[in-house]
Formats: structure tokens, C-alpha cells, sequence
């Protein structure tokens, strides 16, 4: 496995983890030092880190060319959450969705719960922006180990203010 470091301002050091050139994971940039074997990096890896920092820095720049199918089989999601995830990624910038829509869009309207685990689950978050999804009641709801007040930056750092 590579690991490809990156420092955006303002937000950290991030790590982009590959299998040989196929992407499988991202490490949002946070305050705390990311470790990681540095080898020289894939085909795209130096322009996909350009494009991150250039979304953390309040541009609008979409992710959804990026392909994410080796890091679902690398999770190891199973069909349902690839399409949980895939649902995800159709949530326009500046909007949110709840868990439930999620699921909708994913044709399983009662799997709320498996949206939720889903995201929980699911690699490359900025790539897929988890941060869009909220609970049905419009509040924020959780946002793995990075926390709520990050999930409430990257929504106003997109135009969207959720509760």
C-alpha cells in the first residue's frame, strides 16, 4: 500500500492510500500528525490532492469522476452499501439529505438504519460527502471520529447550514 501525505492550511495533514494506483482510502486533513510509508505517488494522486485542497479552501469542485471501486471492495461493502454510498454522491453541493432520502435514492425507502451504517462504514469521505447527510429531525447527527463541529464546517464551508 502508498500512502500520499498532504497538508492543506487550516485543516491539517491528510493521507491518500492507494493500492498500487487504484484509490482505496482517504484520511481527511486534520490537526493531529498522519503517519504513512511516502513513495512516490500514483498517477493522479498530485492532482487529486490539488483538488482537495482547493474544496477545503472554499472552491466548488466535484468529486464525481473519481472512481471509488476499489476502495469499496477494499472496505469490503457489500452491494447495498455501495449503493447507500453511490446515493451519497448525488447529494448536490450546498444541499443535504437525510438518512431516510438516502436510502430512498438507493431504492430501499425503510433501510434508513443501513443508510446510517453505510456512511459509518464507507471510504474517501470529501470524495463522497458524508458531511451532506443529516438526521430526518434536520440535525446534524455524527460525523465518525473527526467530530460534529467538523461536519459543520465542511456544510458552511459549502453554503449549507444545518441545524
Amino acid at each position: 500500500m502508498i500512502a500520499v501525505r498532504f497538508e492543506v492550511a487550516e485543516w491539517g495533514t491528510g493521507l491518500l492510500h492507494y493500492d498500487g494506483d487504484q484509490l482505496i482510502d482517504l484520511e481527511e486533513p486534520a490537526p493531529r500528525t498522519r503517519t504513512g510509508s511516502q513513495a512516490s505517488a500514483p498517477p493522479g494522486a498530485e492532482g487529486l490532492v490539488s483538488r482537495i485542497t482547493a474544496f477545503l479552501g472554499g472552491e466548488e469542485i466535484a468529486f464525481d469522476d473519481v472512481d471509488c471501486a476499489a476502495a469499496y471492495d477494499w472496505f469490503g461493502l457489500s452491494e447495498l452499501d455501495q449503493r447507500m454510498v453511490e446515493a451519497v454522491r448525488t447529494i448536490p453541493r450546498g444541499e443535504t439529505a437525510s438518512y431516510r432520502e438516502i436510502a430512498e435514492l438507493a431504492g430501499r425507502p425503510r433501510a434508513a438504519r443501513s443508510a446510517g451504517g453505510a456512511c459509518a462504514r464507507g471510504p474517501l469521505s470529501i470524495i463522497v460527502p458524508y458531511h451532506r447527510v443529516i438526521r430526518g429531525d434536520g440535525s446534524i447527527g455524527m460525523y465518525g471520529e473527526l467530530g460534529e463541529e467538523r461536519k459543520r464546517r465542511l456544510l458552511a464551508l459549502e453554503g449549507s447550514h444545518a441545524r
